[in-house]
């Protein structure tokens, strides 16, 4: 397994994510601290290109520091069925203070 990428507390983090359809119905994100509480709770994703969506994350600096979870989770509309997908990623947030 790799380990997540890196940011200081206090840090702005974008995150992308790229989807394999062009018009998805919605593209939702949560972001989970350490403890398992939600930091933001189906935030809107925005297209920023074909198929590119994105999210920036504004971490504090007295937020705890440890892996956060990221779900994206992306509905797509066909006809009358909906279908959904889901990324799980991390990042680790650090106290450069400490």
């Amino acid at each position: 397994m790799n380990k997540p990428q890196t940011f200081e507390l206090g840090t702005a983090i974008k995150i992308t994510t790229i989807l394999s359809v062009d018009s998805p119905t919605s593209v939702l994100i949560t972001i989970k601290n350490p403890a398992n509480i939600n930091m933001v709770t189906n935030g809107v994703m925005i297209s920023s290109s074909a198929n590119v969506y994105i999210y920036v994350y504004q971490s504090g600096t007295t937020d705890n520091d440890g892996v956060y979870k990221v779900i994206i989770d992306a509905a797509y509309t066909s006809g009358v069925n909906t279908y959904t997908s889901r990324v799980v990623n991390e990042f680790e947030m650090v106290d450069t203070d400490e």
